[in-house]
């Protein structure tokens, strides 16, 4: 079969016959075989990187033959040990060519949400969405549109929202490893990761992942977990199911879902009644030796000054923490100039005295000794870490209390600052020298800026009132990004405008008004395209092939929307000129990274960085107000947790009034099929997963009269969907999972997304991250669907 450039995009258009589940791709032509053909001299090799929220940042070797992309691999690193790929990059070959590729400019002619559009020009198309967000502007003002993305789009310069002075959001209530890290930064000042990169966990004589599917939604890094668990590291997962981690762990600790919490007090507990915490480390780098006082619950400070006091022991008086010479107690009650003080280690024990093991056992279904055994061995077996995941212990109501705890048993046992030890969000390679490393930005004149947020989070946007009008999508934020889908589509239908920015026919396209076709990462009109730092790299994305139909790069797309609406001067003319800007930092981590140096490296070049894992805070110094890892918080005072509480999770528990109702609990997980949406069309893996099924214990299965593989339906007060069933013996009878990201025409009614809980916690307005959602923290039920 012969196939020529222009009649493989025709044939593309139509789907299963060359691209689909038979297999058919391999067999199409001389330019799709695994090697080069001979008498092909049309072949040239590109290199990039992998863009979506993963965050592995793969970098790829591509092959291009005669035009089209036909192999990706890894591409080699300066770091060998990041030399991977996991089949997310690989699928991106089908991917590429999907039949759900948008190809042209589309304008709606169906009712909104419905997907029904008719093709128009290019020109039509942003000259609609130019003279829409001019009226919508000068009407209601600039903060009329609101401009939204999602995961899995590329990285791109996103300059326009600022020059427009539209709403910009940052999506931070999708929660990832922020929601528990918003309670780490309680604790330690700035924190969204780890404190210790994973490739110190060979350093560590236990790392305990806490809801953590490492081995799922950190493919890349396996190789540094089988690393640390050869060198003797104990592997431990807390985890509801035997997930694939568990499985690949040395312990696995079943626990109810939503209660690590509660272990975490229960740890606590243990460690200060039997003094395993690190006293010199807490004494000299903790709030601990701080007095709180009796009367106002606050902290004790200096008069006239923001400085702290603790009682010093050589003089028997209230000193500043920071006074030479002074020998600060960490227990005990005193008076000072009349009013009654405690040390914070001391108000500590108070507080968790009922938090006692065994209740902990009660709570968590963890049997005592269980506790008593890991708690020890973590706290006196050092060097130990402690890492949450994404889509487990950050996705509930309350998970900012659970981030709070953890960094607490890290800086009880001093893990934190010290080599093997580490605390925070383990997955995604987040924590590494490229942490340290700030690249520069596009100058825009100081009269640009997006315009102040009119809610407390982006979903909030279809509960709140709010002035937008408009709304600008990148990706798939409306299905992706907001709960209690059915009242997020509502909100959607009663804008005056939407357009949508993508490359596949996903889920929030389809309520456009006007659809703008996308590049994929591998396509575009420039010989580069985007830069990132990851991994202790710098990685470059250089052009792989042509745009295919009539697509668009971003960058293209945002360059003529700014030619129309007049503010094209103040964008780079090219994706390069933003990469020079980027490297122009000052950064002594770039020192000796060009642009040309880059091009000749295979588009990656290592950090001038230390050779040892990344390891934060070993100078002991944190950004708090006090500069010390503070285990009491007077900004939550009146909320009754100054001291993180034991609280149940707010709807997955059998102690909410709607557990008689719906007495399942619902896990949304992550997989390692998608990205959140992203490639939940890749053909080639849906022949491995080939549609969503909700995983549901035998016994909860067979007091409901279902069998594997019958179509059922789950349900709650918000919503509903249907799809198969499969009986699944890792999970504990009370729960069923199914995994997020799956796009609504893959259930056969219904979408997971209506079943998530849109409660946010009032509380999450005090956080560094904001409120956030709490995707696991939900209760449905499940029945067969009939006929």
């Amino acid at each position: 079969m012969s196939i020529s450039r222009r009649n493989f995009i025709k044939v593309g258009a139509l789907g299963a016959a060359t691209l689909g589940v038979t297999g058919g791709l391999f067999s199409a032509d001389k330019w799709l075989r695994p090697v080069a053909a001979e008498n092909v001299s049309d072949e040239k090799t590109a290199y990039t990187f992998h863009p979506p929220n993963c965050s592995g940042r793969c970098s790829l070797k591509c092959t291009v033959r005669e035009g089209k992309l036909v192999k990706i691999e890894p591409n080699e690193w300066p770091d060998s040990r990041h030399d991977s790929i996991c089949l997310r990059g690989i699928s991106e070959v089908e991917r590429v060519y999907s039949p759900d590729r948008l190809k042209t400019p589309l304008k709606r002619v169906g009712e909104r949400g419905e997907g029904k559009f008719v093709a128009i020009s290019w020109d039509e198309a942003l000259q609609t969405v130019a003279d829409k967000f001019k009226e919508s502007k000068e009407n209601y003002g600039a903060k009329s549109i609101l401009w939204a993305y999602s995961t899995g789009i590329p990285y791109g310069i996103s300059l326009l929202p600022k020059l427009l002075g539209a709403q910009f959001p940052t999506m931070f209530d999708l929660g990832t490893d922020l929601t528990s890290s918003s309670g780490q930064s309680m604790v330690m000042g700035t924190a969204s990761s780890n404190t210790n990169e994973v490739t110190d966990y060979v350093n560590s004589n236990m790392v305990i992942l806490s809801g953590s599917n490492f081995m799922e939604t950190s493919l890349n890094d396996a190789a540094f977990f089988y690393e640390a668990k050869e060198k003797g590291t104990k592997m431990v997962c807390i985890d509801p199911i035997f997930s694939t981690t568990a499985a690949k762990c040395d312990q696995w600790i079943s626990i109810r879902p939503g209660t690590d919490s509660a272990l975490f007090l229960g740890m606590i507990h243990l460690i200060l009644n039997n003094k395993w915490y690190d006293s010199e480390y807490i004494a000299s780098y903790s709030s601990s030796p701080f007095l709180i006082r009796e009367d106002n619950k606050s902290l004790l400070q200096q008069e006239g000054t923001k400085k702290y006091l603790v009682w010093d022991q050589n003089s028997n008086s209230a000193q500043p923490a920071d006074a030479p010479g002074i020998l600060p107690a960490l227990e005990g009650e005193y008076t000072v100039n009349g009013i009654q003080v405690k040390t914070v280690l001391t108000g500590f024990m108070e507080h968790v005295e009922e938090y006692t093991a065994k209740w902990a056992s009660e709570v968590t279904e963890i049997p005592e000794p269980v506790i008593y055994e890991l708690t020890k061995e973590y706290a006196l077996g050092g060097p130990a870490n402690i890492a949450w995941g994404q889509g487990g212990t950050d996705k509930y109501y309350h998970s900012d209390t659970t981030g709070r705890l953890g960094t607490i048993l890290g800086g009880l046992t001093g893990n934190i600052g010290r080599i093997g030890g580490g605390v925070g969000q383990g997955v995604k390679h987040a924590t590494s020298w490229s942490s340290t490393v700030k690249l520069g930005a596009w100058p825009l004149p100081p009269e640009f800026s997006s315009a102040k947020i009119e809610v407390s989070t982006f979903s909030e946007f279809s509960t709140k009132p709010n002035s937008v009008r408009c709304l600008f999508l990148q990706g798939n934020p409306i299905h992706q990004l907001f709960p209690n889908y059915n009242q997020a589509k509502k909100w959607v239908k009663s804008l005056e405008f939407v357009v949508a920015v993508d490359n596949m026919q996903c889920d929030s396209v389809n309520f456009a008004d006007i659809v703008l076709p996308a590049c994929t990462p591998f396509e575009s009109e420039y010989d580069t395209a985007y830069l990132e730092s990851k991994r202790n790299h710098i990685l470059l994305q250089q052009k792989v092939m042509e745009p295919l139909f009539e697509s668009k790069s971003d960058f293209q797309i945002e360059k003529e929307l700014a030619k129309r609406l007049g503010y094209e001067a103040y964008l780079p003319k090219t994706p390069e000129d933003y990469v020079r800007a980027q490297l122009s930092s000052p950064s002594p981590a770039l020192k000796g990274i060009t642009f040309e140096g880059l091009l000749a490296n295979r588009c990656v070049m290592r950090l001038n960085v230390p050779d040892e894992p990344y390891r934060s805070n070993m100078d002991h110094k944190f950004t708090t107000p006090s500069g010390r890892l503070e285990f009491y918080n007077e900004i939550f005072i009146e909320d009754n947790c100054a001291f993180p509480v034991w609280e149940e999770p707010d709807e997955a528990t059998p102690s909410s009034p709607l557990h008689q109702k719906y007495p399942l609990v619902l896990g949304t997980p992550h997989t390692r099929f998608r990205v959140h949406s992203t490639g939940s069309n890749a053909r080639w893996i849906l022949q491995i997963d080939e549609e969503p099924r909700v995983r549901i214990n035998p016994a909860d299965a067979a007091a409901r009269g279902i069998k594997n593989n019958d179509l059922v339906e789950v349900f709650n007060d918000r919503g509903s969907c249907q799809c198969k069933c499969q009986l699944a013996n890792d999970m504990r009878p009370g729960m069923v999972h199914l995994s997020e990201g799956w796009w609504s025409r893959y259930f056969k009614k219904g979408d997971l997304q209506e079943l998530i809980n849109p409660k946010l916690n009032p509380r999450g307005k005090k956080l560094k991250f904001g409120p956030f959602i709490a995707y696991l923290d939900n209760l449905v039920e499940v029945k067969k669907v009939e006929g």
